[in-house]
């Protein structure tokens, strides 16, 4: 459906803007343009309506949020083995109770810091 609606959007286009570049700045909206995954009519299109179009992960970002969100999963199950557990079956897991308290406590940030993450890079 909403193929259908952008394509009937570009269909109703009857404007047309035109501006001279030298090289130096058609390389530099090229390079924009195919980065954000986009012609450069798109793009330039965008910029001119005010929008900022987002630049697309490269393969190796992809990779290390992959691998943050793995992290971030394996942090979750060892925050919930040890959630409902008493005081004392806690305390065999680590021997130095400070420890203990300052290392859930961190893992219960970084858990918070990554949700956070994960829905800012969503906007």
């Amino acid at each position: 459906m909403k193929k259908i609606q952008t394509i009937m959007k570009v269909a109703k286009r009857g404007r047309r803007v035109e501006f001279r570049l030298n090289d130096e700045e058609y390389d530099i909206g090229l390079k924009n343009a195919t980065a954000c995954g986009m012609s450069i009519s798109e793009y330039g299109r965008k910029c001119f309506v005010n929008q900022t179009p987002k630049l697309h992960l490269t393969e190796r970002e992809i990779e290390a949020y992959k691998s943050l969100a793995d992290a971030r999963g394996d942090l979750v199950h060892v925050r919930n083995a040890l959630k409902g557990r008493t005081q004392e079956q806690i305390k065999n897991y680590f021997n130095d109770d400070e420890f203990m308290r300052n290392w859930i406590l961190a893992i219960n940030n970084i858990i918070t810091q990554w949700d956070s993450i994960i829905e800012q890079s969503k906007e």
